[in-house]
């Protein structure tokens, strides 16, 4: 357990210094965000290490393993993703500005329902579907609940805007970082004497 809690704590780190370093030269320099954004990504982290360990027995052995976590990450924000290019953004990106049709309460909503509900549930499904127990279940909903208000949180925001391109390859690119580094060094930490 202690070896799966370090690599998803170091797979947190790894993938907010990756979505960092790519927004700063992709995007624009936001690193005032290194703060509360190390905050989340220990406790992600930390969830998502526990999360590994209940479901690591329904996974396929390595090499393929971190591919199986790269497409368990992915469907629990894949449902979120389709539900944001359904309709038009609540907001505008470039003022922060809520956009005729919707409100605050539409946008906390979609915030809440579209993205943190359905990655919570799709996660949990799938820790249930992986791990067969409740705390499976548990720990995984939890994981997809953390990445989608880490990683995830601008899903609902990009949604038939120019940005969704580059917000759904800063996802690819996030998850598969932290995938590999949460299956190597669990591997590389569990071999240690």
């Amino acid at each position: 357990m202690n070896a799966a809690l370090v690599a998803g704590l170091l797979s947190g780190i790894a993938g907010l210094l990756v979505f960092l370093t790519i927004h700063h030269f992709w995007i624009k320099p936001i690193w005032f965000i290194l703060p509360p954004g190390l905050l989340i990504a220990i406790l992600g982290g930390l969830v998502v290490g526990w999360s590994y360990v209940e479901i690591n027995p329904g996974l396929p052995p390595r090499p393929w393993t971190s591919l199986a976590v790269f497409v368990l990450i992915g469907a629990t924000l894949t449902p979120a993703i389709l539900l944001a290019q359904l309709r038009p953004p609540p907001l505008d990106f470039s003022t922060g500005a809520i956009l005729d049709g919707s409100s605050t309460g539409g946008v906390i909503a979609r915030f809440s329902i579209e993205l943190l509900l359905t990655a919570t549930v799709i996660g949990g499904l799938a820790g249930w579907w992986l791990g067969h127990t409740p705390r499976a279940a548990l720990a995984t909903a939890l994981a997809g609940f953390v990445f989608a208000l880490g990683p995830g949180h601008n899903i609902p925001f990009l949604g038939n805007t120019p940005a969704v391109g580059k917000g759904i390859l800063l996802l690819v690119v996030i998850i598969g970082i932290s995938a590999i580094v949460l299956v190597e060094s669990q591997a590389w930490l569990s071999s240690q004497p």
